[in-house]
């Protein structure tokens, strides 16, 4: 054959039109997607000979990162078109992990010709489809030559390095696939990746299309996984297949506590790393039925900046996004009005567009203005209720390609078709097979796309046979088309179908009443749930969702509360928080009388944490999640999150101020773990109530309680410290048990617990942990006086935060600079930097450690020579450290008062601040606030003596081998005297 001209060739009933990428069948076009189309020219250009999957990969694809399952897809799809079996192959032969052969007898290759057949056999001229503006030459569409335009122009930018979104909107049925199908077609060997969105009833999964599209890329070209790794392994995580089952508990380690701004960002340089050597894009089709966390992710690359080359294409119903006031309403809202997404809408065809589609398709019928103007009546121009209006007239006889019809009106009239799309899908429903039918509503409710085998187990027939009578429905290119391969798992031993259309899928499924639906649904999750006992990967959405549908509430219930704690461990708080709620209005309208008390202490729990990410572990919401688990579980003292729920209601309380709720439900806690034996409560029960005691002055008790947690959690395996706790409560308690150590007057016990937190840290390399011990560690420095270690630490405590995105640690991280920044000579920008991070932290509902904060604030102005702001930020701090009974920082606030009020002359008042800081000091029976006290007391040549004295005293009761900056002032003070 030629093969610088384009096909025009007839093959048993089929003939192929390569110039205008068209196969028909007795005249009638077949829907090919534009890959399986390449394939067929390819093969029938060498008939009977092998054509390798290498070669195919190159012509088609150019073999650029894509697997040999693309090309299995294409051959299927072709298989199903031509109704070939591949065991007894008509059309394609199978040349087993070599390629394939066209074994089809074609007939003479013929030149195209403007002429076609009426009914009667006689020549009429073919209409030419009337140039549609801005129509790209070659396409096999109608009426979108100016939105391919507009993607084109996109992709190019994209090439450039000016990353685009670019989103296609318009009903359902205007055709927004088949364009993202021909335009992805038409641009060669890129890097190409596609997600689906998928209906469900209630939240759906977080990032399904993203993790879908992300594993075709996987799939392609495995040095993707390595790249995951080291720039974006929260993704790594959600993707089980990539790593073994040790590397995902590594994982889970590493990033408990983070956030989902980490993810986002992580993608977002995955993205831009992943192109740097060649163009990438990324298509989501069915945005409106997108969760939460994919939006979020749009909404973040949208905004990113810096050169990179991919493109981001999406589709949706804009109705639907309005009317349901999706998550996506406000996100497209803010990206088109800063212009960072080309939103193109599509519309339904114009007459002069649907002219061009039927001729297209039927040849000299569009010659009739009446029969098109009469169609366009009919259907408003939306295009798949077109092609099924077209089918019906084609079906009932009353159109024969290449007629001409002369009284189209009267035709529509007296032909009875239905006036909506799904009223002509429903007489073809009619025609078919009862077997067929009922195969096809069991299809529907298992979603847009199915797996035969379990339709089959559903419906109790063989499984072969279901999977032959799918291949069939396929092969008609009506109902049924073969799924995507890289939508199913890599290893899916048997293929998967999908319908033609969502809306396909809508009619079969509400065709049906509502007690048979509720009965295939609840069959269906029967079947599934089976599968995931069996070891398959089942989502818990898809079960809640079945089982809801199925009208089982109870069997629901825990299958939500397993998909809301997945999506805690996608970092996507939001669907989490959705899906709790959606459990538990399910469990509101259960039918049996069961309690159910542990899987409302389960939800209630999973929405508190997610209320924790999202609106702050101390916010109102939060707070009463976590009350109504601890109700819940007071009669469960083994559930697997008690130690959550108590950890969640204590530090919010505890953060916000409340201690001495705080501490009673701490001290109730503890004594209930010590009655019941359990280990993991008194670990939980300690870390809380040892955290409340440091802040309240004597810290030997302070002591006594965390060295107990720390004794019971060193008797825990490691597993159970990594699963039972949300952060390591070793981390924990060592770090905070060194501030009291300190100042009891242990200062080398102290460095020993802070550094053994330090490093337990960065062994688990979990950044919340090392967030914390940082923390905790800059403030024992603080009070030993070494500004060098807490200027170090000030800068670690930044780096992990931004690292790890913690938006707990942005506050911290942001005071201790600024406070570094007063020291470093340049107390006015400290003071500001102190000021912004305090009213952030505070805007959150955060009150621990706040009085310390206005304490730094205190000292940036003393060191800014303000003595009137210091005194008066001075007694902001006492008042607050008073009103929330935090005695932490009070000795050290008290003496930067006095501070503030030397520098104002008033120094009566400065001694007695003086001395209510030395009586504070001994009040909390704290030697080492005591010595700090006495060595500003005794720094001046007129120190009292009987405060000389008092500082011997307390030095020499000290514990000797301190090497603190405050211990080595006080040795130097008393030397001198």
């Amino acid at each position: 054959m030629n093969e610088s001209q384009p096909l025009l060739i007839r093959f048993g009933d089929f003939e192929l039109d390569e110039a205008n990428a068209m196969l028909k069948r007795h005249e009638q076009a077949l829907d090919l997607p534009p890959r399986a189309f390449s394939v067929l020219c390819e093969l029938v250009r060498r008939p009977g000979q092998l054509v390798t999957k290498d070669m195919l990969l190159d012509a088609v694809w150019g073999h650029h990162h894509v697997s040999e399952s693309v090309l299995k897809s294409a051959v299927r799809t072709l298989r199903a078109a031509f109704d070939d079996d591949a065991r007894a192959p008509r059309f394609i032969e199978t040349a087993s992990r070599r390629g394939y052969r066209f074994i089809a007898v074609p007939g003479p290759e013929r030149r195209p010709t403007s002429v076609a057949r009426s009914n009667d056999g006689s020549a009429v001229p073919v209409v030419e489809a009337p140039a549609v503006s801005g129509t790209s030459g070659g396409t096999r569409l109608v009426g979108r030559g100016a939105a391919l335009d507009r993607l084109h122009a996109a992709w190019d930018r994209a090439r450039a390095g000016q990353h685009q979104l670019c989103w296609l909107a318009g009903e359902a049925g205007v055709g927004k696939t088949t364009l993202v199908d021909d335009f992805a077609a038409s641009l060669g060997p890129v890097a190409f990746a596609q997600g689906q969105c998928v209906e469900q009833h209630g939240p759906s999964e977080p990032y399904l299309p993203v993790l879908e599209a992300l594993a075709t890329l996987c799939r392609a070209d495995p040095a993707l996984a390595t790249l995951l790794r080291s720039v974006a392994p929260t993704w790594l995580l959600q993707l089980p297949w990539l790593c073994s089952e040790a590397e995902r508990d590594s994982l889970r380690r590493e990033l408990a506590g983070t956030s989902q701004a980490r993810m986002l960002r992580e993608f977002g340089e995955l993205l831009d790393r992943c192109t740097q050597d060649r163009p990438l894009l990324l298509v989501t089709e069915d945005l409106h039925w997108s969760d939460q966390a994919t939006v979020t992710l749009l909404n973040h690359v949208a905004r990113r900046r810096g050169k990179a080359c991919w493109m981001w294409l999406a589709t949706f119903r804009a109705a639907e996004v309005i009317a349901e006031d999706h998550p996506l309403k406000a996100v497209r809202h803010e990206l088109r009005l800063h212009r960072l997404v080309d939103e193109i809408l599509l519309d339904p065809f114009s007459e002069r567009e649907l002219a061009a589609y039927v001729s297209r398709r039927l040849g000299g019928i569009a010659g009739s203005e009446s029969f098109v103007q009469a169609l366009h009546r009919h259907t408003d121009g939306l295009p798949l209720f077109v092609a099924n209006v077209v089918d019906e007239l084609l079906t009932q006889g009353a159109l024969h390609a290449g007629a001409v019809v002369r009284d189209a009106p009267l035709a529509f009239e007296t032909l009875s078709v239905p006036e909506s799309l799904a009223g002509i899908m429903e007489r073809q429903i009619l025609r078919l097979p009862a077997d067929q039918i009922a195969l096809l509503e069991a299809a529907s409710a298992c979603g847009v796309e199915f797996s035969p085998t379990v339709v089959a187990q559903v419906l109790a027939r063989n499984v072969d046979e279901v999977a032959r009578q799918c291949d069939l429905l396929a092969g008609r290119q009506q109902w049924l088309v073969p799924a995507i391969e890289e939508h199913a798992a890599a290893d899916a031993a048997a293929p998967r179908y999908a319908f033609r259309h969502a809306l396909v899928r809508h009619v079969f499924h509400d065709r049906m009443g509502a007690l048979a639906r509720a009965q295939l649904h609840r069959r269906v999750a029967l079947v599934l749930a089976g599968a995931a006992a069996s070891g398959a990967v089942v989502s818990a959405a898809e079960l809640a969702t079945q089982f809801e549908l199925g009208q089982d509430p109870d069997a629901a219930l825990p299958h939500v509360a397993a998909a809301a704690a997945a999506a805690l461990q996608q970092f996507a708080p939001a669907d989490a928080l959705r899906l709790a709620d959606r459990g538990l209005a399910i469990a509101r309208r259960r039918r049996s009388g069961a309690s159910g008390q542990d899987v409302l202490a389960t939800l209630h729990t999973l929405r508190g944490a997610a209320a924790a990410q999202l609106v702050g572990v101390s916010a109102d919401e939060t707070l009463q999640s976590f009350e109504q688990a601890q109700a819940a579980l007071g009669g469960l003292p083994t559930h697997p999150l008690r130690s959550m729920a108590l950890h969640g209601l204590g530090l919010g309380l505890f953060l916000r101020g409340a201690l001495a709720p705080a501490r009673e439900l701490a001290q109730r806690s503890l004594a209930q773990a010590l009655q019941r034996d359990d280990a993991v409560l008194v670990v939980t029960a300690c870390d809380l109530l040892g955290q409340m005691l440091k802040l309240e002055g004597p810290p030997l008790e302070a002591i006594a309680v965390l060295e107990q947690g720390i004794q019971a959690a060193a008797g825990l395996d490691e597993q159970t410290l990594q699963t039972a706790f949300v952060l390591d409560p070793l981390v924990n308690m060592q770090a905070a048990l060194a501030i009291p150590l300190l100042l009891a007057g242990f200062d080398q016990r102290a460095k020993v617990q802070s550094e053994l937190a330090l490093a337990r840290a960065r062994a688990l390399k979990q950044p919340m942990a090392r967030m914390i011990s940082t923390w905790l560690a800059a403030l024992c420095e603080l009070r030993r006086d070494d500004r060098v270690q807490v200027a170090a630490l000030a800068a670690q405590l930044s780096a992990i935060t931004d690292e790890g995105a913690l938006a707990h640690g942005e506050g911290p991280s942001q005071w201790f600079r600024g406070l570094v920044q007063a020291w470093s000579d340049a107390p006015a920008e400290g003071y500001a930097q102190i000021a912004r991070a305090y009213r952030r932290y505070a805007q959150v509902g955060m009150s621990y450690g706040s009085s310390e904060v206005l304490g730094y604030a205190t000292e940036a102005l003393i060191l800014a020579r303000d003595g009137a702001r210091a005194l008066q930020q001075a007694e902001e701090a006492l008042d607050m450290a008073a009103r929330l009974e935090d005695h932490s920082y009070r000795v050290r606030l008290l003496l930067l008062k006095r501070h503030a009020l030397l520098a104002q002359g008033a120094e009566r008042d400065a001694a007695a601040a003086a001395r209510e800081a030395l009586a504070e000091a001994r009040r909390q029976r704290s030697p080492w606030l005591e010595m700090t006290v006495l060595v500003e007391l005794c720094d001046g040549p007129h120190a009292d003596t009987g405060d000389v004295e008092a500082l011997r005293k307390v030095v020499t009761g000290m514990p000797a081998g301190s090497t603190a900056p405050l211990m080595n002032r006080a040795r130097a003070l008393l030397g001198d005297r």
